[in-house]
């Protein structure tokens, strides 16, 4: 099915959605067995970041003290388009079952009608494509989403002309929007289902076990530098991977940090694979396992024991501390440096070995890569890597 984007027309959020205002809560120590989903800004797992059950989220407060509110404040029905108004801002998830959020999310209801997961994933996917909308500090408060604006696909008749509503009830041109065109089209998306040959159990840990490291110190004979930059808007960019062309890697959140590809015989200076890379601006971290040159503000980070597991275990730590670098503080080289990582540690008869050369530690405790590419290796779908 084709798309057509130029016959789309913007329709104002207020008119299409019913705007709800998430639940300032304070989000309560989970017992492990909660089922319903917490969604907050978050740039990944559809939104989700906890589960609760339902006393959890019944006795959790605004701050953790009294007074209370009741949970029909707290919980959200099914069939919602939740927006990240703060954080990872412009990020859009939809929810098949009921959930409870944070005041950093906005679930959006249709006002005429319900989402299902055909129209839910569509409207999500173009509330994600404006997202660019809201970076550097900019918030998408309630207030802001009363007056945005949405582009969407409308009715149209055999002859492409748009219908015309008389009570211009959605625009004041009209129009409607199509929404057995949005559920067709992603029905008709060609998908096959993530599978896995992976049947071995995860491996279990204790991080209370863990040691702390300083970040530079792992990395061998400080190999860390800064890329050469390449302007994106002056080369030859395609979508899609073609044969000769590699990967070029910007500070962009998604798709591994991969923005496009370029063709390789147009560069001399090429990034080997193996490497973790951050945008120092942005703190995006990620890690690249074939050939790439860069954009700008890319740091580059090589070592000896760095393989695509462990790589992968060592950027989702790094990713959990990209907290402390929003809000206008850069990821600069010396804060990667000095970036402090709790990781599992050689052990003998159940005793952390020491290094007498404390290589990596002042302690002398030694990073198990070893046990960091096993745990990797046991993940569900690992085989897909």
């Amino acid at each position: 099915m084709n798309l057509k984007l130029s016959s789309w027309q913007y329709f104002d959020y207020i008119r299409i959605f019913d705007i709800k205002k998430g639940f300032y809560n304070k989000k309560p120590d989970p017992s492990g067995s909660g089922k319903i989903n917490f969604i907050g800004a978050t740039d990944h797992n559809n939104g989700v970041t906890e589960r609760y059950t339902l006393d959890e989220i019944e006795n959790a407060s605004r701050t953790g003290d009294l007074p209370n509110e009741s949970l029909s404040r707290k919980v959200f029905p099914a069939h919602a388009v939740c927006v990240t108004n703060n954080g990872s801002v412009g990020y859009a998830y939809y929810q098949e079952e009921s959930f409870t959020c944070s005041h950093d999310v906005n679930p959006l209801y249709l006002k005429d009608g319900e989402f299902n997961k055909y129209t839910g994933l569509f409207v999500a996917t173009v509330i994600m494509h404006d997202k660019y909308r809201w970076g550097y500090g900019r918030k998408w408060r309630p207030e802001r989403m009363v007056k945005s604006k949405i582009k969407l696909p409308i009715v149209q008749d055999e002859d492409g002309n748009p219908l015309i509503d008389g009570s211009k009830k959605y625009s004041d041109d009209g129009y409607l929007p199509d929404w057995a065109f949005m559920e067709k089209y992603m029905m008709n998306l060609s998908v096959n289902p993530v599978s896995t040959n992976n049947k071995s159990p995860v491996c279990s840990f204790n991080t209370k076990d863990w040691k702390e490291f300083q970040f530079g110190k792992l990395i061998e004979n400080n190999n860390i530098y800064k890329a050469k930059a390449y302007s994106k808007i002056e080369l030859e960019t395609k979508n899609i991977a073609e044969k000769g062309y590699i990967h070029f890697v910007s500070r962009t959140e998604e798709n591994n940090s991969i923005d496009c590809y370029v063709m390789k015989s147009d560069f001399s200076d090429i990034e080997e694979g193996n490497a973790i890379t951050i945008g120092d601006t942005t703190s995006t971290i990620a890690y690249q396992s074939e050939l790439f040159v860069n954009g700008d503000h890319i740091i580059v980070i090589r070592a000896d024991w760095l393989n695509k597991y462990t790589g992968m275990f060592i950027v989702s730590l790094l990713r959990k501390e990209r907290y402390r670098y929003s809000y206008g503080r850069a990821f600069l080289m010396d804060s990667i440096k000095n970036t402090k990582l709790h990781l599992p540690v050689k052990k003998q008869d159940g005793k952390p070995i020491i290094d007498d050369s404390h290589t990596f530690s002042d302690e002398g405790y030694l990073p198990d890569w070893e046990w960091m590419e096993t745990y990797i290796k046991s993940l569900p779908y690992s085989d897909r890597i």
